[in-house]
């Protein structure tokens, strides 16, 4: 599965439904592909989400979650950003100031955060388990595909681990002034 076969499984579920519909989706259709198609789509997803830690990402998604972000909610901020779909992906890692005209982010901004639900949190976390959860449904292996990835030398990565000096405030404003402005007034 190359970068294109990524996306479009990324992007063929729907984004109106709630994380948990969306991963079982994805976990319906990779379950249907050779296990080998399973295998990439995980190391796909480890290779989209690489480039999203970054200071820029973890500072955007203080800005979103209103300074409220753990190392978890981090991790899992990124898997929402993959869940926006490849668009707003490229913009998060080469344009991040750009997200504040996606409509996620805007609808964000303007939703009261004592207001949101458990479906308005920027997360998808189950994405991080459907090529597992598809790889068991093929063999029965619960561990499968881990020892598959561990085969080729890959340890997929599991917590977010941006580097770099954090920003300053000032740093923040400076370099996301557009979602610094989107969320100044968000509380």
């Amino acid at each position: 599965m190359n970068l294109n076969g990524f996306w479009e499984l990324v992007e063929s579920t729907d984004p109106a439904a709630s994380a948990a519909e969306r991963a079982d989706a994805l976990v319906e259709r990779l379950a249907q592909l050779p296990l080998d198609e399973v295998l990439e789509f995980q190391l796909r997803l480890d290779e989209v989400r690489a480039p999203l830690d970054t200071m820029a990402t973890l500072e955007i998604a203080a800005l979103v979650l209103r300074g409220r972000v753990s190392d978890d909610g981090l991790w899992y901020f990124h898997a929402w950003l993959i869940g926006l779909g490849r668009a707003a992906h490229e913009l998060a890692v080469h344009d991040p100031d750009a997200l504040a005209d996606h409509p996620a982010f805007r609808r964000l901004a303007a939703l009261p955060y004592r207001e949101w639900t458990d479906a308005d949190f920027p997360d998808w976390e189950d994405v991080d388990y459907c090529a597992e959860r598809a790889w068991e449904a093929q063999t029965g292996e619960e561990e499968g595909l881990e020892e598959a990835l561990l085969a080729l030398d890959h340890d997929s990565p599991v917590n977010a681990e941006p580097e770099g000096p954090n920003w300053t405030r000032a740093e923040v404003a400076a370099r996301l002034p557009r979602l610094t402005a989107l969320f100044a007034d968000a509380a």
